[in-house]
């Protein structure tokens, strides 16, 4: 079996503790409930044949417990179901599925804060609650690219930024950061759960990607500052949605929004004082990723509608080129997702 693995610290990137390896042993189709605490009561675990996994900004510093190291990186997965635990589990043998299994979580022999991850080999186990079976649309490729930044944006979006209120119809939302990978699905998002004005930021170069995924008004943050009013003329927010993370976008996010708005961050760029009637929230995907199969199956049925696209992917990377990808994905400026061919 190979992988792309940590193995003294868990730092990714060009660096001697990431390593890739042909000799990981093969993971136990039971290897999950034996390893982490907190898991879904009614969970069953899926024994899978990887087909692709995705890059994230997330996953280059995934802490991980030095009790289970070595260990296989990556979080976005695809593949098909080989075994499964159970009787009454959601997926059965021959199901191609997807998700994100990069869920923070405990160890069960020490109560250690640590990473599930396992996306980055030949073949991996998975919980059945952290994956949808893949829409027919949707080649393996395709499909390991969305869980991570789909998730993280419905997220965004009905838990925290009100797209699930009749208000929401017609809402008028500005998105920070519209080409990278939580931007193409927060565009996406908005427009299925009703947003009418969408506003986004980008670069010149990708103004046209951002308009054809469903934004209506593009900000070119190269020349122009987002938080400019003027700019803006006066138009006020139902939803400011922050991907991107500069400095200060919490505090100019407050002057934009309107009574009732909602500002949600998913950089920890929060403001230092919130207006009474907006509503601020900061969270991180990864704590929720043990028991997302209700949110996968939505995204799925989203996708199916062709309402939820990854519009653009890289050329695949390797495993044996996988630090290559890391590296761009470092530049900051990938438009929709860096992808990774397993089998």
């Amino acid at each position: 079996m190979s992988g792309y693995i940590a193995t003294s610290v868990s730092v990714f990137g060009r660096t001697n503790n990431s390593t890739f390896s042909n000799a990981i042993p093969i993971p136990n189709l039971n290897e999950l409930k034996t390893t982490y605490a907190n898991l879904p009561v009614h969970s069953c675990q899926a024994y899978i044949q990887v087909a692709a996994s995705s890059i994230n900004p997330s996953d280059i510093h995934p802490s991980i417990a030095k009790s289970l190291l070595p260990h296989v990186m990556g979080s976005d997965i695809s593949g098909t179901v080989l075994n499964i635990s159970g009787n009454d589990c959601r997926v059965k043998i021959g199901d191609r599925i997807y998700g994100d299994i990069g869920a923070n979580t405990f160890t069960l022999k020490n109560n250690q804060k640590t990473k599930e991850l396992g996306a980055y080999a030949e073949y991996a186990t998975v919980l059945d609650t952290q994956v949808a079976v893949i829409p027919e649309a949707l080649n393996f490729l395709e499909a390991a690219s969305l869980p991570k930044v789909a998730l993280t944006s419905i997220k965004a979006l009905t838990w925290y930024g009100g797209a699930r209120n009749v208000s929401f119809q017609n809402a008028t939302v500005l998105i920070l950061g519209g080409s990278g990978g939580t931007g193409t699905t927060g565009i996406q998002l908005a427009k299925y759960y009703g947003a009418s004005n969408i506003i986004t930021t980008t670069s010149g170069p990708n103004a046209k990607y951002c308009s054809e995924l469903g934004a209506t008004r593009i900000i070119n943050y190269h020349t122009t500052n987002w938080w400019d009013e003027t700019v803006l003329q006066n138009a006020t927010f139902d939803l400011i949605y922050d991907t991107v993370g500069q400095d200060n976008t919490g505090d100019r996010a407050m002057r934009l929004l309107k009574q009732g708005g909602y500002y949600v961050t998913i950089t920890g760029q929060l403001a230092k004082q919130v207006p009474a009637g907006i509503t601020q929230s900061m969270f991180i995907n990864s704590d929720t990723n043990l028991n997302s199969y209700v949110l996968m199956d939505e995204l799925a049925k989203i996708s199916s509608m062709n309402q939820l696209r990854m519009k653009r992917l890289s050329t695949p990377y390797t495993l044996n080129t996988i630090d290559d990808g890391f590296i761009e994905s470092q530049s900051g400026h990938v438009v929709g997702k860096l992808v990774v061919k397993i089998s």
